[in-house]
């Protein structure tokens, strides 16, 4: 039985609150840095257009939808694969109440992908406020009182202008187009969910492509949004190729390791195979070599060392402990640790 400490829960919430903090106060009181413009940058003169991707519709999907994956995730494991391998997993109590294994994981996986959403959003914000990038809609939505209506000198920086737009709001978030925090939030959400899923299922489903079509389509969806960043004129192809990039590193981190998922794969022992013949068996790009027939030689022909040898059962059990193909499951073998309840 596994304690799970009450302060611990605790001390958890406070610093995912204390990561939310600084972005509240990005975008209430910090204004972005004010940049000059050329008035002859036509890449600044684009029309006002609507998001396809609104900031709340994105903000919606992009958490509801990893969410809804790892809830199912987690619900099919412990229904399905782990019904008859109840045994070798740990049991977690907190207070004297035993605490279902299924709850503790979902606490686990999706307290690390809230705090990982933070993490990124925050990187996006100062970036944003810091450099102060004027997006493509800039003098449509600004209007400045010098070099928009007219433009006296091709080549003049300049930096001593007003915005005459009647929209305070679109003026404050046209100088905020580096780098894109909607590409940024959205590869994120797809680099973490995607890796959780390879980890987490770690038996091929009823069908080998589905978890592949379900990866792929998480990506497609990223990519979409930062398309659409691009024809909405929000956005900068450089900002949203910077953001995709960002959001991926962070997402990757984040899974890897700080949730360290493949660490935490959870293979019950009744899932590994005990001999070098079964293991080769259940491994398809073995199962000709396995299969092969021998030559058949006589024995006067060849040296002691070429007659192929007879093993025992002890004998493929132990060569089996240094056989490659198993590294990875061997050292995943160990379930539902510690660590689990602390996070």
């Amino acid at each position: 039985m596994v304690p799970i400490s009450v302060s611990r829960i605790v001390c958890d919430f406070l610093v995912l609150v204390c990561c939310a903090v600084p972005l509240l106060i990005f975008h209430e009181f910090v204004k972005p840095y004010k940049r000059g413009f050329y008035c002859d940058d036509e890449s600044l003169r684009y029309p006002y257009r609507a998001s396809t991707v609104t900031r709340q519709m994105l903000i919606v999907v992009g958490i509801l939808i990893p969410t809804i994956l790892i809830f199912i995730t987690e619900i099919f494991r412990y229904l399905t694969w782990e019904r008859k391998c109840t045994q070798f997993f740990k049991s977690y109590q907190c207070r004297n109440y035993n605490v279902n294994r299924f709850i503790v994981r979902l606490y686990t996986f999706l307290g690390y992908f809230f705090l990982g959403v933070c993490f990124n959003q925050l990187m996006v914000d100062i970036a944003k406020y810091t450099i102060g990038r004027q997006r493509p809609h800039f003098m449509d939505v600004c209007k400045p009182n010098v070099g928009y209506e007219t433009c006296l000198s091709d080549h003049k920086y300049i930096t001593d202008f007003n915005c005459t737009g009647d929209n305070k709001y679109l003026i404050h978030e046209a100088s905020l187009s580096f780098y894109s925090g909607h590409s940024a939030f959205s590869f994120y959400a797809a680099w973490y969910t995607a890796l959780y899923l390879q980890a987490r299922l770690y038996k091929p489903l009823y069908s080998r492509l589905l978890l592949p079509a379900i990866q792929f389509a998480l990506f497609g969806g990223a990519c979409f949004v930062a398309y659409s960043r691009v024809s909405d004129y929000k956005h900068h192809w450089s900002d949203v190729l910077v953001g995709s990039i960002m959001g991926s590193v962070i997402g990757g981190v984040v899974a890897v390791c700080i949730a360290q998922v493949f660490e935490r794969r959870e293979i019950p022992a009744c899932h590994l195979p005990q001999t070098i013949d079964q293991a080769i068996l259940e491994d398809g790009h073995l199962m000709e070599e396995h299969n092969a027939p021998r030559p058949n030689v006589p024995c006067g022909s060849h040296n002691n060392h070429s007659i192929p040898k007879t093993t025992t059962s002890q004998e493929r059990q132990e060569s089996s402990k240094n056989y490659p193909t198993f590294i990875t499951v061997s050292h995943n073998a160990p379930i539902a640790t510690d660590e689990t309840t602390n996070h």
